[in-house]
């Protein structure tokens, strides 16, 4: 069945791409995660995916696109992650996709349905702090709670995220303009690793062992999970290279090395024959300029000691990987890292500066460095990642978090039970003196969502 009316003769239709592509990518809502391009990959891996819409006199007023999961025990979940895609001030339009939604999903046999609306829970600024007089969307989490949800609450959500950090660059009128709505520490490294020849490329299938191995290498040493290598292949077959790309910071050495050498040479030569002159003259203008290049051939010295270890027999060194999706008014910084060896180069700061050029030139007004941990304090996990994103301006972004209704309450209810019997298991497990691995899928996403983690 591919339509269901509600009693204000709406009606649920199931949309094809093409369709549903046309009606999300323009939403103010939008989301990489609610796009054709992401449900054709999520196929793709063998996931059951249904784009929806709702319509009133023929014309789409809402759309989603709708996971189904199921575990090994039969129990089916229908989530519609970063949506739906809706008015959410019109409580009657709210109210009847609601019940759309639930007529969908107990059609499917869900037993439980589950929705996170991609919106502001209440506005923040760049150190967290509430703003409720500009954004405050609580009341809606209580007129979604009367409908039959309850909410799962705020805590920082590894999977389907709902922390974040954003700049905005709606208005920004060049690369000048932007890079100075940065700290003097971020526009120090941009300059730095601009200078030392750090470009970026874009990984393709044939380049991909490159990107996955910094990525695993810098998931490895700094302990966040990401996917496995098929994961992003998956991701380069079946979506476009504008919405996925998986961006590689790189360093010549070679040429980094000879390029130093020869700034080395030409700075000692001056300071020689400043040095002369302030002997001969006494002169304490000659003398600042003295120092100034003094400084400067103290740094290009600590430069090539720091990269003595890196033989040029090593020639062009993939120093980070991020990989960034690009959608609607929107540029996500998904999942990266740097290279531990590699961190002196400035890998993560090139890529993050290079997608945000990227960004303005191509018209994306929102820059995301998607999800932010860390942000109470300097003990908290994350929070050098958060001050890393901080440096380069923006504003914390907290959503409304996840919504759950059971659509079969017996079921819904029974596997609450099982699930806390597991949970209370493996916490008794958990405080016994014995050394265990645990399972594979324990460590790992939801197959039908995107790892939150990101840094630098």
């Amino acid at each position: 069945m591919n339509s269901i009316k509600a009693g204000t003769e709406l009606e649920f239709a199931v949309l094809s791409d093409a369709d549903f592509e046309a009606f999300s990518v323009t939403h103010p809502q939008n989301s990489f995660i609610q796009s054709a391009d992401f449900a054709r990959f999520q196929r793709a891996r063998g996931q059951a995916v249904e784009l929806f819409g709702v319509r009133r006199n023929g014309e789409l007023v809402a759309a989603g696109k709708l996971n189904y999961t199921t575990n090994r025990w039969g129990y089916t979940v229908c989530e519609c992650a970063k949506g739906p895609l809706m008015d959410y001030t019109d409580n009657a339009l709210v109210r009847d996709v609601v019940e759309l939604l639930k007529a969908r999903a107990t059609e499917r046999k869900a037993a439980e349905l589950r929705i996170s609306p991609n919106l502001p829970f209440v506005a923040r600024d760049e150190d967290g702090a509430e703003h409720p007089e500009i954004t405050d969307n609580r009341p809606l989490v209580a007129a979604l709670a009367s409908l039959g949800f309850a909410h799962q609450g705020s805590e920082m959500n590894f999977a389907n995220v709902n922390w974040m950090f954003i700049k905005t660059l709606a208005g920004t009128q060049d690369s000048e303009e932007l890079i100075m709505g940065t700290s003097y520490r971020t526009r120090k490294a941009i300059r730095k690793a601009e200078k030392n020849g750090v470009f970026l490329e874009q990984a393709t299938l044939e380049t991909l062992d490159e990107f996955y191995d910094a990525l695993s290498t810098a998931g490895d040493e700094k302990g966040f999970i990401y996917r496995e290598r098929e994961y992003y292949e998956q991701l380069l077959r079946t979506t476009s290279s504008e919405f996925t790309k998986l961006m590689m910071a790189k360093i010549d050495i070679p040429a980094y090395r000879k390029s130093i050498t020869e700034r080395l040479e030409s700075e000692s030569a001056a300071a020689a024959e400043l040095r002369r002159e302030v002997e001969e003259t006494g002169s304490k203008k000659k003398a600042n300029r003295l120092k100034v290049v003094q400084d400067l051939v103290d740094s290009y010295e600590r430069s090539l000691k720091d990269i003595e270890r890196f033989p040029d027999s090593v020639g062009v060194a993939t120093v980070a990987a991020i990989h960034f999706v690009c959608f609607g008014d929107e540029l996500v910084c998904v999942i990266g890292g740097t290279k531990q060896d590699y961190i002196y180069f400035n890998g993560a700061t090139s890529l993050y500066w290079g997608m945000m050029l990227h960004a303005l030139e191509k018209g994306y007004t929102r820059y995301n460095f998607y999800g932010t941990f860390g942000i109470e304090g300097q003990d908290e996990e994350g929070h050098g990642g958060y001050a890393f994103k901080k440096g380069f301006g923006g504003e914390v972004v907290q959503l409304l978090g996840d919504f759950v209704m059971p659509v079969r309450p017996v079921l819904f209810q029974a596997n609450r039970v099982a699930r806390a019997a597991v949970s209370a298991a493996r916490t008794l497990l958990g405080r016994l003196p014995l050394k265990r691995l645990a399972p594979a899928g324990d460590a790992a996403p939801a197959a039908d969502r995107t790892p939150a983690e990101n840094t630098a």
